[in-house]
This record gives C-alpha cells, sequence and structure tokens, in this order.
C-alpha cells in the first residue's frame, strides 16, 4: 500500500481540506472511495485497508475546520466541499472516473449532500442510519427541539479536535434556561447552535440543506442501512422511497434499504436491554462491498437480483425480504383509546380495544415542565438508547396508559405507526408524545417507537398558531417505523404524556419563543375518546406471514 497523508485539496474558495490517500500496488488509475468525516481522518480501520487491498483507492478527509483541515467548521453545511472534492478526485490520474462514498451518520450526510450536487464520476454511496431532514428528524423533530442531540453532539464537534465533555454538568445545562444561552451553560459559545433555535420553524434556512427537497436532483445508486431504534429510522426509509420514486437517471430503481434492530451504533447483537439473537448481526462491510463493486467495477455479484427491502422483524427475530416500502400488503388497523376517565399510568383503567368508543370520556393529567417525563430508551443518542422496559415511567400520573387484552395470535405490525388524539389544554401552547410498547407477559413494557406534535405547528412547520384553551384539536402524531411481532400473550401499550426530556426540549406551556423562553405554566391536559373524538392508535398490520422468507 503506497500513501500520501495530508494532501491539501482546494475548494472553491480557497480553502484546502486535510485528505489521506492510500493507493493500491497497481500503476494504472483505479475506483476510488471517498469518505468525508468530522471525526479525525487518520482512523484508517481493517475495513478501508481491505478496500486498498481489493483495488481500490481509499481517499479519507477532514471535513471544513476539523483536525488538519482549514476554514470553520459550519455543521451540516457539506454539498459544495463534497463537490468539490469529488471533482478534483476525479481529474486526478490515479482516478479511473469512477467514484463511491461510504459511512455513517455524519459521514452519510456528506454523501447524500454531494450527491444532489451531481458531481463528476460519483457512481454509488451508501449512507448507514441518517435521515431526510434536518428540521424534520435530525436538530428538530418536527418543530421540537432536539435538545440532547443539538448541544450532546453540537459542543462535541466544537473546536478542530473532539471534545470529550467528561467535567460537563449535564443535568444542569439540559435544565438551563434559555435555551439560546445553553452554549454557555456548558461552557461554550456555539455560533451553529444558537443560529438552530434562531430558526424555529420551517424556512429556506433549513429547506436548502433538506434531503428530501433534493431527490430528484440525485442520479445516483444508494445502499441505506438503518436501526429501528436510530433516530433517523423513519427518515432512512424516507430517502429510500424517495429517491426509488423521485431520483433522477440511475437513481430510480437502484435504491436497496437494510433496517436492523439496532441503535445508531448498527449492526450488534443486543440493543438496550433486549438480546435479539445470532441473526441480528450480518457481515455488513460484505455488504457494502458487494455494492460498490457492482457500481463502481461492473461487477456481476447478482445484488441486482436480490430484494430491494431487508427488513429485521422483531419479536420474531428474524430476517424477511420485501419488495416495497411501505409493505404493499399492509393493511392500516385502528385500536381506540378507552377508559372510564382514570388512565393515569399503568394502574389506570386505560384500554386499547378494536372496537369502536361509543360512549363519551376523557382523560385528564398535568404536564409541569418543571418535572418532565424523562427520557427512557428509544431512538435517542444519549444511553440507555433502544429497547427500554418502560414501566418506570407508566408509573407517573402526567402518563396515560392504555393497554390491550392479552393477545391470542401473533399480530405482525411492519410499517409507520401514528396516532390520532383529540385533545384540549387549559395553555396557548402544549406537546403530545404518544409511544407503543410490547408488553410481555412478565409485564416489561418495551419501547418500539414514539413521536412528538408541538401543537403550535397543527396548521404546518412553517408557522406557529396557538391554541384556544379549552378547545378541542384533533392532532395526529407520526410515531415513526417499526417491524414488530406481537407474540401470543403479550399486549399492546400506547402511551400519552407531554414530555420527553432531555431527548426533547421542554414545552414551557406559555407560547412564548422556543429560543428565549423562561416562564413556565403547569398545562391541565384532556384527552377526548368517544364516537365524537375518536382517539385511536393506527396500526400497519400485516394481516399474513409472506411467502419466500
Amino acid at each position: 500500500m503506497r500513501q500520501r497523508i495530508d494532501v491539501p485539496v482546494p475548494m472553491r474558495d480557497g480553502v484546502c481540506l486535510s485528505t489521506d490517500i492510500r493507493f493500491p500496488e497497481t500503476p494504472d488509475p483505479c475506483p476510488v472511495i471517498l469518505i468525508r468525516t468530522p471525526y479525525n481522518n487518520a482512523a484508517f480501520s481493517g475495513e478501508e485497508a481491505a478496500y486498498v487491498a481489493a483495488g481500490y483507492v481509499v481517499a479519507k478527509q477532514d471535513c471544513r475546520g476539523r483536525f488538519d483541515s482549514d476554514g470553520s467548521f459550519n455543521p451540516l453545511v457539506e454539498p459544495e466541499d463534497g463537490h468539490d472534492t469529488i471533482a478534483w478526485i476525479h481529474a486526478q490520474p490515479w482516478c479511473n472516473g469512477r467514484i463511491g462514498m461510504t459511512g455513517n451518520s455524519y459521514c452519510a450526510i456528506t454523501q447524500l449532500s454531494a450527491a444532489w450536487t451531481r458531481p463528476p464520476g460519483l457512481d454509488a454511496i451508501s449512507p448507514g442510519v441518517m435521515g431526510n431532514d434536518f428540521f424534520k428528524g435530525l436538530v428538530y423533530h418536527n418543530g421540537v427541539f432536539n435538545l440532547s442531540l443539538a448541544i450532546g453532539w453540537g459542543t462535541g464537534v466544537a473546536g478542530r479536535t473532539g471534545q470529550g465533555n467528561e467535567t460537563t454538568d449535564w443535568e444542569r445545562v439540559f435544565n438551563h434556561l434559555p435555551l439560546i444561552t445553553m452554549d454557555e451553560a456548558a461552557g461554550y459559545r456555539l455560533d451553529y447552535f444558537r443560529e438552530w433555535l434562531e430558526h424555529p420553524t420551517y424556512d429556506e434556512y433549513w429547506a436548502a440543506s433538506s434531503v428530501e427537497r433534493h431527490f430528484s436532483d440525485m442520479d445516483v445508486p444508494a445502499f441505506h442501512i438503518g436501526g429501528w431504534y436510530d433516530m433517523y429510522a423513519a427518515g432512512t426509509l424516507r430517502n429510500f422511497c424517495g429517491l426509488r420514486s423521485s431520483g433522477g437517471g440511475r437513481a430510480r430503481g437502484n435504491q436497496k434499504v437494510m433496517i436492523g434492530p439496532w441503535v445508531h451504533g448498527i449492526n450488534t447483537r443486543v440493543a438496550g436491554q433486549i438480546d435479539f439473537g445470532e441473526e441480528a448481526t450480518v457481515p455488513l462491510e460484505m455488504l457494502r462491498w458487494r455494492w460498490l463493486d457492482r457500481w463502481l467495477k461492473d461487477d456481476a455479484n447478482g445484488i441486482d437480483d436480490e430484494a430491494p427491502v431487508r427488513l429485521f422483524v422483531m419479536g420474531v427475530n428474524r430476517w424477511q425480504n420485501e419488495q416495497t416500502w411501505p409493505l404493499e400488503r399492509g393493511r392500516e388497523r385502528a385500536w381506540h383509546l378507552a377508559s372510564r376517565g382514570a388512565a393515569n399510568s399503568l394502574h389506570g383503567d386505560g384500554l386499547l380495544t378494536t372496537e369502536s368508543v361509543q360512549h363519551t370520556d376523557t382523560d385528564t393529567y398535568l404536564y409541569n415542565p418543571a418535572e418532565p417525563v424523562p427520557t427512557l430508551g428509544g431512538g435517542c443518542l444519549r444511553a440507555p438508547a433502544g429497547p427500554t422496559d418502560h414501566q418506570p415511567i407508566e408509573r407517573r400520573d402526567d402518563v396515560l396508559v392504555f393497554t390491550s387484552d392479552w393477545l391470542q395470535e401473533p399480530l405482525e405490525v411492519i410499517g409507520n405507526v401514528r396516532s390520532v388524539l383529540y385533545v384540549a389544554s387549559d395553555a396557548v401552547d402544549t406537546d403530545v408524545v404518544a409511544r407503543l410498547c410490547d408488553v410481555f407477559p412478565d409485564g416489561r413494557s418495551i419501547i418500539l417507537c414514539d413521536g412528538i406534535v408541538r401543537a403550535r405547528f397543527r396548521e404546518g412547520l412553517d408557522r406557529e398558531v396557538m391554541m384556544a384553551p379549552g378547545k378541542v384539536y384533533e392532532l395526529t402524531v407520526d410515531m415513526g417505523v417499526t417491524a414488530n411481532v406481537f407474540l401470543p400473550g403479550h399486549r399492546l401499550r400506547l402511551e400519552v404524556t407531554s414530555s420527553c426530556f432531555p431527548r426533547f426540549a421542554r414545552n414551557l406551556n406559555t407560547g412564548e419563543p422556543a429560543a428565549t423562553g423562561t416562564r413556565m405554566q403547569t398545562a391541565r391536559q384532556t384527552i377526548h375518546h368517544s364516537a365524537a373524538h375518536p382517539s385511536r392508535l393506527i396500526l400497519p398490520v400485516v394481516p399474513a406471514a409472506p411467502s419466500g422468507r
């Protein structure tokens, strides 16, 4: 292996980005694999060494303003640097004109944002664990500030090198108000963190960097990889669907996706509190390698003939192949909320039923932003992430708990989950969190997926419209995606509450701007469920087992 370390690759504005390049032992031009990272290009993995041994040039670059690269780091803004780097590589005598990209998380951002600029020679990408829009599912989640990610990750990439934050008092930082000075509370001054907060609605600032807005501009084959407990699970699937249906040129029809039972750190057997068995791990490096070989070397390795969708179905813990997402044979089934008015906590009388509720009833709880419901597992970066027992949370009176009867037959749920809730509050603005759990025979209530809606965005993410206190509103909560078989002897459970902290920033219930608000108000929340207000959980149910598993 030959190498050139710290090669200065010039960008259009004259800034040079440090790029380490490894070459196979051949004088001939070769296909190139590019990895652009903010996490130090000096780390060279065994997988990358194997690419070189297989005849690829591997170019690994520090993003602008990180480690050995010049300039200032502006998180999430990568299109131009990606385009210019690929154009530079394409013009080098050691490149045969064919370039691919790979990597997870932020390294997936660098792939997707470069792809929509259509740089010369970019023939394949393999983005892992990344979503479709930074306002809808990264810095914000459908308008709610992704607090622990924004401040935790945001401080971690402050400066040129990684920040460990071992001495940061996170409890104090997370509770700091106003949000706009939370960076100072952590000991930093982060212009990008404040810039994110200064754009609290979906405007051109967010649209310009949206992957989904650029689907039609992308003409590259892509192999998408995600995890059911990754915070970007739904976005990973939206990228697959969007490029498959709306991408240009080679993108249409040349997309594949694999979703495992994983958190943001993919390809593990154990996630959270669940061991998914030996099948949960796959030869992921080999799968990516086959994808790159197909598009960069024209290797007839049969990958074109394989199913475009490969999913791990939890509960039965097995992989299955599909031709579409969502599954064509999936059917939406509604589970209605019912109670005698006391669904508070798992000790209450909340019920999920497939029968329509004919009587009129409501459930109420008090949401106090000063004592929010804590984050416990699920799709988050902070530990513990993944499938986690939610009984500690379900013992709280500010959590409504609706549980089905014991199942007599397996119930296979694969697809997008949502709930439609009829909500009234005595506040002008508030949040509603809905969460689906699989209740095991021993009582464990394992989170599958969840979502949050901020009432002020009920008419669109581009505008803030306050509530009339006491008025009933229909709110749809997008609860993300899952693939799970609820086994006989298990039960379904829906939690309804108003906070998941510190994963999401607290709604203070006062209607103040999210960035500068400091005044808290306890809100009385009322969930209506009746014939007139049919609050319900909507599940994508697979009515029969697919053939050819």
